[in-house]
């Protein structure tokens, strides 16, 4: 979402009509704008003139009341967030003269080009490296020797390496290919080392190898999912030109037992002489069976095993050389527990497109790029919002608090789940997902490519914040890779297709084209700490009071309180804010202290609270007020209103619009909100505010209970046919 920013004139002049007024304007002004730098850094610009005038600048300002004649503008290098941005001009001369009309310097920012230093190593004199950069826009550099990139863009570059044969004897490279991530004006090194192998003559070796089921790095770094798919690569190279088609065997080893083994048919014509992550066709590939994936797994590759090949050394044809199995790293994850919610909105009647039927197609993505090797999905019944209408820039609101009332329901419901609710927006273009960090509800639209909003969504409810890209309000600091890119291969296990660094990732807002091993790992890390059903399910059900609320465009918000029968759910830990029960007499029922849930993708920086707090009936009939404390903002307060009852006196009106869905109306002012029960299930269908709502229901009762602002007693009412 995009600001609106209003440039506000430092002063204005008031000035005769009259050509020549000796009553008009003796001094000149100078504008200075300044461009190019990220949000928040401060410019290193500044202006010197006539009588000895200096005036250092750190963003766009208007300079008033300079004296006419010739000034000097000078801007400086500026460093931010480990990049380095150096000015178009370093100096600037403008002429200002008397009169309204003010001089203008423009100062554009960029960010400096990123060095690259190639390290050669170990080859005789004369001798010349066979090394190559690769990198972003189709950069390709051949380097031999010792040498320095500059003025590179950032990205990732490949820097490979091939076999040198000089005077008779092979030099082979260490390593045969790296990448090499540069940020913005930043600098990096790459290390070639070269040492003597055989005599001339072709040889074979397997320079790397491994096992991807989304993203990979070329040592092998990313751990691997229990049960999982997989597909494996092996990349053979050869010391010289040739003609050779090899195959590859690879072993599977369970707790050092043999249990698989697959043979791999060459790629191609020739065995290429350095690794090339690239091209499928450059590495011996074989899809690998989830059931083969488990804890205690380690595979051995050998190139030529008959040695149907003549070599110079036939010793160096098995990875890892010793011959030695190499251990994978296999965790063992538990299936993903989501229950998807319809969101009904009464404003217009439109529902989420969610059903037992489709219910998978919104997990597509997420099981294609995050760790996870199984799914237990459910279905709820609809839940009816009384918010207005979804707005594609959140502008009034709804969709945040849509979410709260999710996450709301959901501790109701005393389900340990994560709760996804599923909309149908008016729109096509604008807001799709909105989700907690850390939290466990999300909500996203059902429009196509709903399966990449929920996965970036839960992404968010598993810790993650957006990737730097497309200019999103809470950029991870500690993302590696600039732009938001994925910074090392991945690869689509289902569609067979590889995914070059450069693809964005899932995080961010440039078309989030597939996952990094940063966000991976970081989902990975999440969910193994952090079980899907949590030790709190084990806790009885009994009576608790449902109290939530949010910090919405820095203000807070409590919500009317319900008494309701779930499993109690209480802050994790102290926070800034509280939230408080007393009793008419003031005595305190009950004190939190808490720290609140962030929005990951709302740009005010909102944040929501729910918790349901025990409360047994005695004590519950006592609560008179709640009170919410924020830093820096007046208490905000609930209190019982006055006459309001439960009961017939709510005068509650229904009617049957359809044969799904049912009219109430009652008084607001009375009771801001009503909790709308089916009495068969339980299940709550609405928070329904403002004294009108349209549930989804073919039922023939509901159960009601009526807020006064701190809770109340249900009651059953009978809904005409």
């Amino acid at each position: 979402m995009s600001g609106i920013r209003r440039l506000l004139p430092v002063c204005m002049w008031l000035v005769a009509a009259c050509a020549g007024d000796p009553s008009g304007p003796t001094t000149g002004s100078l504008d200075v704008a300044v461009s190019g730098l990220p949000d928040g850094t401060a410019a290193a610009v500044s202006v010197s003139g006539p009588g000895g005038y200096t005036h250092d600048v750190i963003g766009s300002e208007t300079l008033a009341g300079l004296t006419p004649g010739a000034y000097t503008v000078t801007a400086a290098v500026v460093s931010s967030g480990g990049y380095v941005y150096r000015p178009a001009q370093d100096t600037q001369s403008i002429t200002v003269t008397e009169g309204a009309a003010a001089a203008s310097a423009q100062v554009a920012y960029g960010a400096a080009g990123a060095t690259l230093a190639i390290s050669v190593a170990g080859l005789p004199p004369g001798a010349s490296a066979a090394v190559t950069v690769t990198g972003p826009n189709d950069f390709s550099q051949p380097v031999a020797a010792t040498a320095t990139l500059s003025d590179l863009p950032a990205g990732v570059y490949t820097v490979t390496a091939e076999s040198v044969t000089s005077a008779g004897v092979t030099y082979s490279p260490t390593p045969g290919a790296q990448a090499v991530t540069l940020p913005e004006g930043g600098s990096a090194l790459a290390q070639v080392s070269y040492g003597e192998g055989a005599a001339v003559g072709l040889n074979l070796r397997i320079d790397g190898m491994y096992l991807t089921q989304s993203v990979q790095t070329y040592t092998g770094t990313v751990p691997l999912v229990e049960g999982r798919d997989g597909f494996l690569r092996v990349f053979v190279t050869a010391n010289q030109a040739n003609a050779a088609t090899p195959g590859v065997d690879v072993r599977f080893y369970d707790h050092g037992a043999l249990v698989n083994e697959l043979a791999i048919a060459a790629p191609g014509a020739s065995v290429p002489l350095s690794p090339n992550e690239g091209r499928l066709g450059a590495s011996w590939n074989v899809p690998v069976p989830g059931a083969l994936i488990r804890p205690n797994l380690s595979i051995v590759a050998t190139v030529d095993p008959a040695n149907a090949i003549a070599e110079a050394d036939e010793t160096d044809n098995a990875f890892p050389v010793s011959g030695t199995p190499l251990p994978l790293d296999v965790r063992t994850t538990a299936p993903f527990s989501v229950r998807f919610v319809p969101i009904v909105e009464s404003v217009n009647g439109r529902r989420g497109n969610v059903s037992n039927a489709n219910k998978a197609n919104f997990l597509t993505a997420a099981m294609r790029l995050h760790p996870l090797a199984a799914y237990d999905a459910d279905l709820r019944a609809p839940y009816t919002t009384s918010q207005p209408a979804l707005q594609p820039d959140n502008g009034n609101n709804a969709w945040t608090r849509v979410l709260s009332e999710l996450d709301a329901l959901r501790l109701a419901d005393g389900n340990s789940r994560y709760y996804f609710g599923v909309v149908d927006p008016t729109y096509t273009s604008g807001i799709a997902g909105i989700g907690y960090i850390g939290g466990r509800a999300a909500v996203g639209w059902d429009l196509p490519g709903a399966d990449w909003v929920a996965a970036h969504e839960w992404g968010h409810n598993w810790g993650r914040q957006h990737a730097p890209c497309g200019n999103p309000s809470d950029a991870d600091p500690n993302y590696p890779y600039p732009g938001g890119v994925i910074g090392v291969y991945g690869f689509d296990v289902a569609a067979q297709s590889l995914k070059p660094p450069s693809s964005t990732d899932i995080m961010g807002y440039c078309g989030n084209e597939w996952i990094s091993d940063y966000t991976y790992t970081g989902v990975l890390a999440w969910r193994s700490a952090r079980a899907d059903v949590p030790e709190a399910v084990g806790q009885s059900v009994q009576p608790c009071l449902l109290v939530w609320g949010r910090i919405e465009d820095g203000q807070p918000v409590l919500e009317p309180a319900f008494q309701v029968v779930t499993r109690p759910l209480l802050p994790g830990g102290s926070g800034p804010y509280s939230v408080e029960g007393s009793a008419a007499d003031g005595s305190t029922l009950f004190h939190l202290s808490f720290a609140a849930e962030r929005v990951a993708d709302d740009p005010r920086g909102g944040e929501h609270f729910a918790f349901a707090i025990p409360l047994p009936p005695a004590q519950a009939a006592r609560l008179e007020a709640l009170r919410l404390a924020i830093p820096g903002r007046p208490m905000v307060s609930v209190r019982a209103a006055a006459g309001a009852v439960a009961g017939p006196a709510l005068d509650v009106r229904t009617t049957r619009v359809s044969p799904d869905r049912v009219a109430l109306r009652w008084d607001a002012a009375r009771h801001p909100m009503v909790m709308v029960r089916d009495p068969g299930t339980g299940e709550i269908l609405s928070f329904a505010r403002g004294g009108a709502v349209e549930v989804a229901t073919d039922g023939a009762d509901l159960d009601l209970q009526p807020s006064s602002g701190v809770g109340g007693p249900s009651f059953r009412v009978a809904v005409p046919r």
